[in-house]
């Protein structure tokens, strides 16, 4: 372990205030206020999406991000791909100073670093450091703290830092119900989420869409289904209920409003095409034939 006292005795102005792992399950929709000390995230795999109060972030496999204290983020596992990261939090008076050692700044607080495995190793022996039951000097911790530092800075100047993607209200809303994989929000549990009113959200889907908050979900389920219709043999009362829908009804009606015909119907005129550019690929081929 690190010993607080240890760093304070010898002057350092940072010091590991936490550190672990997270291993996420591809739903995670979440915000998050950095507290005291200054959070430091290496990306494992999965894609992180940052909302942030200078702009949004994807942070990518290989890739640090930064956040300074006392601020606030949304934080989401992009497309329902579950997201593993190792973090460490900063604390002492030369917080948030220290990120400059990063080359990030609050407008742009994601790296590429040089070596992301040597970056990822060093995580893990900071991690480590942290929760071991042995007392470990702070050089053990500044040593590999700096050489992080160092690495993202070399990255950032031979890259550049990060990619800002901005994202409307309505942008957002069909993130959080992607993300979500087969579970879809009411209007009132998604607005929640966005932290706005259902009115505010209407008017955005009105504005963008020219379609209500409902329509929107309702489109969001009917993509899901369509997916499941077309890649599974479930039967259609398993996939209204996946996605949703409050009865076997309600998704054939839904279905055939938005698609002028039934789910089984688009189900069998879907692989019935499939099954026909299969045929004339396989046909028109020269492939020479294999002799035992």
């Amino acid at each position: 372990m690190y010993c607080t006292a240890e760093f304070q005795k010898a002057g350092i102005g940072v010091f590991p205030m936490s550190a672990g792992t997270h291993v996420g399950k591809g739903d995670w929709v979440a915000q998050r206020l950095i507290h005291n000390g200054m959070g430091v995230s290496y990306d494992i795999d999965g894609t992180d999406y940052e909302r942030l109060e200078h702009g949004e972030f994807f942070v990518h496999p290989g890739e640090v991000i930064c956040h300074w204290p006392l601020t606030w983020h949304e934080v989401t596992e992009y497309q329902g791909k579950p997201l593993q990261t190792i973090w460490c939090e900063l604390g002492g008076p030369a917080v948030p100073e220290i990120a400059s050692l990063f080359g990030v700044t609050r407008q742009a607080p994601v790296v590429r670093p040089a070596r992301p495995e040597e970056v990822y190793s060093l995580f893990k022996e900071i991690v480590a450091g942290f929760h071991s039951r042995a007392l470990f000097h702070p050089g053990h911790f500044l040593q590999r703290l700096c050489r992080v530092a160092e690495l993202c800075s070399e990255g950032a100047g031979k890259t550049g830092v990060a990619r800002r993607t901005p994202e409307t209200l309505v942008q957002r809303a069909i993130r959080i119900c992607e993300t979500g994989m087969l579970s879809f929000p009411t209007v009132a549990e998604l607005t929640k989420q966005l932290g706005v009113s259902q009115s505010t959200l209407l008017n955005a889907c009105r504005r963008e869409l020219r379609i209500s908050a409902v329509e929107l979900i309702v489109r969001i389920k009917l993509q899901k289904a369509k997916e499941l219709l077309r890649t599974t043999d479930h039967k259609l009362s398993h996939i209204a209920e996946a996605c949703g829908f409050h009865s076997l009804s309600h998704f054939i009606h839904s279905f055939r409003e938005a698609e002028c015909q039934t789910p089984g119907a688009w189900r069998q005129s879907t692989r019935s095409a499939r099954g026909k550019k299969s045929r004339g690929v396989r046909d028109g081929s020269k492939l020479p034939r294999l002799v035992n």
